[in-house]
């Protein structure tokens, strides 16, 4: 039996309410930096041998939205189930077919109407379906994860029009009084899966565990902000493992899948990249070393919209030309907790559904890549050195690693140090985005391991140098000891 799928159809369907980031201004000004004057003559960090992800996030630190513009959003009185059903009913439109001709359905929803298993037996119900349809979840690489799904049970024989549906309606899972609420929108997307010859539809994919990522966000049950009980989603103990893993495990994943496919990642027409963050696109470009005009950056368009951006991506391409019948493209997504996963598809006659609502306020050539050079470090000149550090006195040192710290919060927060005191809270000063630049900051020179914790709640700069004192303290009393004579050697267990 043939082993390879093409995609004969694929549909996207939006909210039609897009929320702009005037409605935060208006509605909840206090979520906005403040206690600050933001400075354009200070430099974000951008050091020639900084990594790709630093230098990816360095032009965003000057934006409290950190690249989103706008997002799709669903009104309390819409429902996700009614968006997904009409994704799918156009999907098998176009691939003219009929309810009834559909074999299986594969469906995925991150954050469904409400709290539990998503909407596969009440998406069966109300398109029609005669088939089986269930959930299946890795979350934003779900999409890439379903299509594999449906490549081997149409490859067994016993499949052979297989309908795939992805949705991500992060308007259920915050509450607005959270800037995480910033980062998420709302959106549903179809595809029509059936077999072609091996030559053609997808050549390879490749699935990696993203185990790494494990607690990188946390949820909660908890009102949100429609007034409703959900499972409400919290930057987690572990966020900082999504910037340490990105670059490796894109370029693993995207390369294990040129491999298999036996072409090399130049031959690739187009990239789409899932994009949850505004500098996505632009860590997996440098990663992968390749053309920016090759990939699109959809996320000012419609922020976090997870497993869905994959379709969106192919949709846009492909409607404005990027992406062509014969062409070579590549899907990459990276699923928290779940999966990376990597697909190379040879392009076909894919039937495309009703283009979405153009954005209020971007521009076409917003969608581009940009490149940013690499900037120099702007500094204070009395921002003390860790050798300075090192070689002051224990007693003395949280005065100097206080100064430090400042120093290092006004880079990140474009600010003067003389607006920031050492008992100035993090919580409402560093969201998480500062918070894993500054961790990775410290452990770099340091060489000491520094909880995500540290940055939060009513943490501040005056605790956090106390805790590095102390671990500085102890690392120095092991090194010590280490070094003694056989004889006297004394082993401390931490």
């Amino acid at each position: 039996m043939n082993a390879s799928i093409a995609i004969r159809s694929l549909t996207l369907a939006f909210p039609d309410t897009i929320r702009t980031n005037d409605y935060w201004r208006e509605n909840c000004p206090h979520l906005l930096p403040k206690a600050r004057k933001r400075q354009r003559n200070v430099a974000p960090i951008a050091r020639e041998d900084a990594d790709i992800w630093s230098q990816a996030v360095a032009p965003y630190l000057t934006d409290p939205f950190r690249g989103a513009r706008e997002r799709r959003i669903l009104q309390p009185e819409e429902s996700g189930l009614a968006l997904e059903c009409q994704a799918a009913k156009e999907a098998i439109a176009l691939a003219r077919l009929t309810p009834e001709a559909v074999d299986l359905a594969l469906i995925t929803a991150l954050f469904p109407d409400s709290p539990g298993p998503g909407h596969a037996a009440y998406l069966g119900r109300d398109v029609g379906l005669h088939c089986p349809a269930w959930n299946i979840e890795s979350t934003c690489s779900s999409a890439l994860v379903a299509l594999e799904t449906a490549r081997t049970f149409i490859a067994s024989g016993r499949y052979e029009h297989i309908l795939i549906v992805v949705s991500h309606f992060g308007s259920n899972a915050t509450d607005n009084s959270d800037s995480f609420s910033w980062s998420l929108g709302d959106g549903a997307g179809a595809l029509i899966v059936s077999p072609v010859r091996e030559e053609e539809g997808i050549l390879s994919v490749a699935i990696a565990p993203a185990t790494e990522t494990c607690n990188a966000y946390r949820y909660e049950l908890a009102g949100n902000s429609k007034g409703k009980t959900h499972l409400l989603a919290r930057t987690g103990d572990n966020a900082i493992a999504l910037a340490e893993t990105a670059v490796d495990a894109a370029r693993s994943c995207c390369q294990k899948a040129a491999e298999m496919a036996g072409v090399s990642l130049t031959d690739i027409d187009f990239f789409a990249f899932n994009t949850p963050t505004a500098w996505y696109a632009d860590v997996c470009i440098r990663a992968l070393g390749i053309d920016r005009d090759r990939a699109l950056n959809l996320y000012p368009h419609y922020s976090n919209i997870g497993p869905v951006f994959p379709l969106a991506n192919l949709e846009r391409a492909a409607r404005v030309g990027k992406l062509n019948p014969g062409d070579l493209v590549l899907i990459y997504a990276n699923g928290a907790a779940a999966t990376s996963a990597a697909v190379i598809v040879r392009w076909g006659e894919t039937m495309l559904g009703t283009p979405p609502a153009p954005p209020l306020n971007l521009s076409e050539a917003e969608e581009n890549i940009a490149s940013f050079a690499p900037q120099e470090e702007q500094l204070s000149p009395t921002l003390p050195s860790f050798r300075e550090i090192l070689a002051t006195p224990p007693t003395e040192r949280p005065a100097w690693i206080s100064t430090y710290l400042l120093g290092w919060l006004a880079v990140y927060l474009q600010c003067s140090p003389e607006e920031l005191t050492v008992d100035l809270p993090f919580g409402g000063l560093v969201d998480s985005l500062v918070a894993i630049e500054l961790k990775r900051r410290l452990e770099e020179d340091f060489r000491i391991c520094v909880p995500l914790e540290q940055f939060f709640g009513e943490n501040n700069s005056e605790r956090l140098a106390s805790y590095l004192c102390d671990r500085l303290f102890l690392k120095e009393l092991m090194v010590t000891s280490t070094t003694q004579s056989d004889r006297s050697r004394e082993t401390i267990h931490l």
